[in-house]
């Protein structure tokens, strides 16, 4: 009996815990980071913080990835990404709190020459991505790659 008690008071605990989170967010303005893509190449990017994880995002030439997060988290106000692309390109960087920006709304652009802050010519971390262009590696249509036919699949007669 006394661990069914425990069990209800953590319980409704626990659901005064997200009503108290909900109503913050609901009161709360929410932060924004817009990562936009204009290097010539496709860029895998994985945006993360020590609570939140938002896995890969594949990102072609001019494209752009947006996320939003609430400062109601303690200990998730430092948002970081890990750029990755083609030719053994990697970078990591900061895109809120620590060494970057902490305003409300922040737009990234990464370049072949670096990562810019709110417009292309405010460059805040020099890199140097070399690729060739992508007429040389890109494929025009799945018709002009020389595919051998796949198995035919062929039912057991048991």
């Amino acid at each position: 009996m006394k661990f069914f008690v425990i069990f209800i008071l953590i319980i409704i605990g626990e659901v005064q815990t997200r009503r108290y989170r909900k109503m913050n967010e609901l009161f709360q303005r929410a932060i924004t980071i817009t990562i936009h893509n204009h290097a010539e190449a496709n860029v895998r990017i994985r945006c993360q913080s020590i609570k939140t994880d938002l896995l890969d995002r594949f990102l072609g030439p001019m494209s752009s990835f947006r996320f939003q997060f609430y400062d109601i988290d303690r200990g998730n106000l430092h948002f970081w990404c890990d750029a990755y692309g083609l030719f053994g390109f990697f970078e990591s960087f900061d895109v809120f709190g620590r060494s970057a920006s902490t305003q409300r709304n922040v737009t990234w652009f990464l370049k072949n020459d670096g990562l810019y802050l709110e417009n292309v010519s405010n460059r805040k971390i020099e890199w140097q991505w070399v690729y060739p262009p992508f007429e040389t590696y890109a494929i025009e249509s799945i018709n002009s790659i020389d595919i051998s036919s796949l198995p035919v699949w062929v039912p057991f007669q048991g």
